[in-house]
């Protein structure tokens, strides 16, 4: 009987981590974002960072008759400076992805994110006070298939950062973003 308990544990093992692995996404993009004059721009803020992703899908059904064909869990790395006034930035979000149905090999989808950062932006830039950040973000963007594994992706956010109230002053900023990547599931 224990034997059969143990074979039973280890298949299952075995399998859930082949179902994880399955259901894993990576991706990298290059981003460009720029301070927005909401509710002021006093510093001219411009950021130039990569998004290292790694993710996995929730849930996956092209099938579905519903407008939402794919939802997933991603961590999104933030790793970068700013081109103006000057500083770094370092961070990771949490990341909620959905996408939409299929058209041809291209493929809609939107995403919310939020997360720390470390900057020294907050010494030039009076809109942000102290070095630990938040990033809160949401965005609309394009995939398109290039084969079962690969896809390359373009995106708009929408994003605001600040420190959440962790020292004063505590002004913040809004900006957008724009990006290009790719995106892989070396498994499929």
């Amino acid at each position: 009987m224990l034997i059969v308990f143990l074979f039973t544990c280890a298949f299952s093992v075995d399998t859930a981590e082949a179902l994880a692995a399955d259901r894993l996404v990576f991706g990298l993009q290059a981003a460009y974002g720029l301070e927005n004059g909401i509710p002021r721009n006093i510093s001219h803020i411009q950021m130039l960072y990569a998004l290292p992703q790694v993710g996995i899908i929730v849930w996956d059904s092209p099938e579905s008759k519903l407008l939402i064909k794919r939802f997933e869990i991603v961590s999104e790395g933030i790793i970068g400076g700013a081109i103006h006034p000057d500083g770094h930035l370092l961070g990771d979000t949490v990341m909620f992805r959905v996408s939409g149905n299929p058209r041809r090999r291209f493929i809609p989808f939107f995403t919310v994110s939020s997360g720390p950062l470390h900057t020294n932006l907050d010494e030039k830039a009076p809109e942000l006070g102290g070095h630990v950040q938040f990033i809160s973000q949401g965005g609309v963007g394009i995939q398109r298939r290039l084969n079962v594994k690969q896809s390359v992706v373009m995106e708009y956010r929408y994003f605001h950062m600040s420190n959440a109230g962790l020292t004063k002053p505590n002004p913040g900023f809004n900006g957008s973003m724009l990006s290009i990547g790719m995106r892989w599931n070396p498994t499929k």
